[in-house]
C-alpha cells in the first residue's frame, strides 16, 4: 500500500513540475531586419512587437540595418542597430557599426550574439526584407550596393553560429519576405539543428507577418508547441493581409525540417529522370511543362522563376510517376500547415526553381545558389535544362493565316486543345494518392466569324511551345505605317497533329474609362483571372491590377503595383487608388521606319480620373459610324524562349 501511495505522489509531483515548466517556457525572437526601401513597413512591425507586453516570457532582439534612414528616431541610418524589445518597449539600442546586412559575416555575428546571450526554451529566427527566391536570396542592403544573402551564405552563417554556440537549437526559422518558401531553402536548412521553417511561396505585402497577433497568443499560451506557433503565424498573417487587400494573392506555409531528407532523397531520383529526358531528346516536353506552370511573383517586367513543387510534380509525373507519387506523399509529411487564397491554383507549400525568364542570367546566380553538396541531381538537371534552353534556336513559320467564317470555325476547332494546356500532364488524386492521365479540357466554341486561324509548318511543330494572339490598332497614314498594341490573348486552340491554330477572338476588348486599354494576363484559374494594365499613375509608371472573378467579363481594379524595382526585386506593397488619381494608359506602338524590324515606341492614351466603383469591362469594339482598322497576328513562342510573328491580318470593326 505504501508503494502505491508513493508512486501516486511521485506522479502528482511530476505533473506539477511539468505544468510549472510549461508555464515558465520562454521565447527569444531574433529578428534580422534589413530595412531598405521597406523601412517604414519594418517600423510598423517593430511597433506591433512592442505592443505585446510579455514580461520575461518573450524577448525580441532585433538587428535593424540596410537602410539610409528609419522612421523611428531611435534607429540610425547607414549603420546596424541592435535593439532589445522587452515588455512592450525598446529596452536598449546599440550602434553595431556599418556592415552589409547582405553579408554572411553580419548574419553570423548576429546569430552568434543572440544564441549566446539570449538563450530561451524556444528560439525563433526571422530574416526580414525583400526576397527573390532560390536564385536571388534575401536581405538586400541598399547602403551596400544592394548586396543580398544567398542560400549558400545563409547556410554558412547558420553552420558557423551553431558551431560557435554548441547545443543551440533553433526551433523555428522564418523568412518574412517574398518567395522564400523554396524546396532549396528547406533542403539546406534541414542540415542544421532547426525544427521548422515558415515562409511564403508568393509575394508578401509590405508589412508582412502580423507580429502582435501571434506574439500575443504565444504570451497568453507559452506552452504552445512549435507547430502551433507556426500555425498562429500563418493564420494571423492571412487574416490581416486579406483584411487589408481582400483580392491579394497570398500563401504562407510551415515545413517540418526533420521530414525533408526523405523528400530530398526522392526528389534526387526524380531529378535524375528529368535529366535523362533532356539528354535523350525530350527537352521539348520538359520545356512545355514548365511554360504552363504559374510563376510566383511574375510581372510583365520580370520574375525569379519559382514554381509550385506540387505543380512541377504534376507536369513531370509522366516521366517518372513512381518518384512523383512518392514525392507527393512525402510532401504531406513535410508541410505541416499551408494556407493560400482561392485565386491561386492549389499550392503545396514549397516552391522550386526551374529557370525560364532568368535562364540567360542563371550563371550569374549559380555561386550563391549552388547546393551541389545538398541536392546534386537537382542542380545537375537545372544545368542540363538551362544549357539546352539557352543554346538552341528555331524559327516558327506558318501559312494560311486568315480570318475565318462560322462554318470553317467549327470545322477547324474539332479535336483542338487550348495552347496553354500541356499534353501529357497528369492529375493527382489526394484521396487515393495516385496519379492518372489528365483528360483533355473541353473547349467551348462560340459561333463567330471574328476568329482567326493559321497552320504551323509540320517541321516546326516540335519546336513550338505555345501560341498567343496579338491585337493591334492600325493608325497608319500616307507617310507612316504604325500600329498600337492592345495586348495579348491566351484563348487560342491548337491541333498538335495538324499544326492548325485558332484564335477565339470574339470582337470584344477591355474598356476602362471609355477607351480600350492594353491588358496582359498575369495568372488565371477557374476562380479568377488577374491581369495588368500598364499606366502612368499620377505621373509614375506602374501597373493597374485587375481581377476578373470566374468567367466574368467585368473586372475590379484592386490597386497598383510597379512590379520589380531597378534592382530586379519585387515590390511588396500595393498602392490603393485614391479619389481623383490621374491615370494614363501606356500603349506600345510599333512603327515601320524601313528597317528589318518594327521600331518600338511608347504611346500615351487619354487621361482617366479615378473614382470609386470604376471597373474594366469587355465590350464590343465595333462601331458602324466610325469603323476602325485593326490588325491581328499570332505570336508563336518556341521552346528556346524566342518568338515569331505570323503574317498580319487586317480587318475592320
Amino acid at each position: 500500500m505504501k508503494k502505491v501511495i508513493c508512486v501516486t505522489v511521485m506522479l502528482l509531483l511530476a505533473l506539477l513540475i511539468g505544468c510549472a515548466a510549461a508555464e515558465a517556457e520562454t521565447t527569444t525572437l531574433l529578428l534580422y531586419m534589413c530595412g531598405t526601401d521597406l523601412q517604414s513597413d519594418a517600423c510598423v512591425d517593430l511597433a506591433e512587437i512592442a505592443d505585446v507586453e510579455a514580461g520575461d516570457v518573450i524577448n525580441t532582439v532585433v538587428l535593424a540595418g540596410g537602410a539610409y534612414e528609419w522612421d523611428f528616431d531611435d534607429l540610425k541610418g547607414n549603420t546596424r542597430n541592435l535593439a532589445v524589445i522587452r515588455d512592450g518597449y525598446f529596452e536598449e539600442v546599440t550602434d553595431w557599426g556599418r556592415k552589409s546586412m547582405g553579408s554572411r559575416e553580419s548574419l553570423q555575428e548576429f546569430l552568434e550574439y543572440g544564441l549566446k546571450n539570449y538563450p530561451a526554451d524556444r528560439m525563433i529566427v526571422v530574416l526580414w526584407d525583400h526576397g527573390a527566391g532560390s536564385e536571388g536570396g534575401v536581405c538586400f542592403d541598399e547602403t551596400a550596393n544592394d548586396e543580398g544573402l544567398t542560400i549558400v551564405e545563409i547556410d554558412e552563417a547558420i553552420a558557423a553560429a551553431q558551431q560557435k554556440v554548441p547545443d543551440s537549437h533553433i526551433n523555428i526559422f522564418g523568412c518574412d519576405a517574398c518567395m522564400m518558401a523554396t524546396y532549396e531553402m528547406a533542403a539546406m536548412l534541414s542540415r542544421h539543428d532547426i525544427g521548422y521553417y515558415v515562409a511564403s511561396e508568393e509575394l508578401e505585402p509590405g508589412t508582412g507577418w502580423f507580429y502582435s497577433a501571434w506574439l500575443q497568443e504565444l504570451k497568453d499560451n507559452p506552452d504552445m508547441t512549435d507547430e502551433e506557433v507556426c500555425s498562429s503565424i500563418i493564420s494571423s498573417f492571412m487574416d490581416k493581409a486579406l483584411e487589408e487587400v481582400p483580392d491579394d494573392y497570398l500563401t504562407l506555409s510551415a515545413v517540418k525540417l526533420s521530414e525533408v531528407p526523405a523528400l530530398q532523397e526522392c526528389m534526387e531520383r526524380f531529378a535524375a529522370s528529368l535529366t535523362g529526358q533532356v539528354k535523350n531528346g525530350n527537352y521539348s516536353a520538359v520545356r512545355r511543362g514548365r511554360s504552363r506552370m504559374y510563376t510566383f511573383g511574375s510581372f510583365a517586367d520580370g520574375s525569379w522563376d519559382m514554381v509550385d513543387l506540387g505543380a512541377a510534380l504534376n507536369a513531370y509525373a509522366q516521366f517518372d510517376s513512381a518518384s512523383a507519387t512518392e514525392a507527393k506523399r512525402l510532401l504531406k509529411n513535410c508541410v505541416v500547415d499551408s494556407q493560400q487564397t482561392d485565386n491561386l491554383d492549389s499550392c503545396c507549400g514549397l516552391s522550386i526553381l526551374i529557370p525560364q525568364d532568368t535562364a540567360y542570367e542563371f550563371g550569374e546566380y549559380q555561386e550563391g545558389f549552388n547546393l551541389s553538396d545538398v541536392i546534386p541531381n537537382w542542380v545537375g538537371f537545372l544545368n542540363e535544362y538551362v544549357g539546352v534552353l539557352t543554346g538552341g534556336s528555331s524559327h516558327i513559320t506558318s501559312a494560311c493565316t486568315s480570318q475565318i467564317g462560322s462554318s470553317g470555325f467549327f470545322t477547324e476547332a474539332i479535336g483542338m486543345i487550348p495552347s496553354s494546356c500541356s499534353t501529357g500532364c497528369m492529375t493527382w488524386d489526394d484521396e487515393t494518392e495516385t496519379y492518372s492521365e489528365q483528360e483533355e479540357p473541353e473547349v467551348e466554341v462560340v459561333d463567330s466569324d471574328q476568329g482567326f486561324t493559321a497552320v504551323v509548318a509540320q517541321e516546326d511543330l516540335a519546336n513550338l511551345d505555345y501560341v498567343e494572339g496579338m491585337l493591334l490598332m492600325d493608325i497608319s497614314d500616307e507617310e507612316t505605317t504604325a500600329y498600337v498594341d492592345f495586348g495579348l490573348m491566351q484563348n487560342n486552340l491548337i491541333d498538335w497533329k495538324t499544326g492548325t491554330v485558332v484564335s477565339l477572338y470574339d470582337g470584344t476588348w477591355p474598356i476602362f474609362g471609355g477607351q480600350p486599354v492594353p491588358l496582359y494576363d498575369q495568372s488565371s484559374n477557374e476562380n479568377s483571372r488577374r491581369s495588368l494594365i500598364p499606366v502612368k499613375l499620377n505621373g509614375q509608371y506602374t501597373y493597374l491590377i485587375v481581377v476578373f472573378q470566374g468567367g466574368s467579363t467585368e473586372g475590379r481594379v484592386v490597386g497598383a503595383n510597379a512590379g520589380y524595382d531597378a534592382n530586379g526585386l519585387p515590390i511588396r506593397s500595393m498602392t490603393k487608388l485614391q479619389e481623383g488619381d490621374r491615370i494614363i494608359p501606356v500603349y506600345t506602338m510599333y512603327v515601320d521606319n524601313g528597317g528589318e524590324d518594327l521600331d518600338e515606341q511608347e504611346f500615351d492614351g487619354d487621361e482617366i480620373i479615378w473614382h470609386e466603383g470604376m471597373t474594366v469591362t469587355y465590350e464590343d469594339l465595333s462601331d458602324e459610324n466610325e469603323p476602325t482598322e485593326m490588325v491581328f497576328c499570332f505570336l508563336f513562342n518556341d521552346i528556346f524562349g524566342d518568338q515569331n510573328m505570323s503574317e498580319m491580318i487586317s480587318f475592320t470593326i
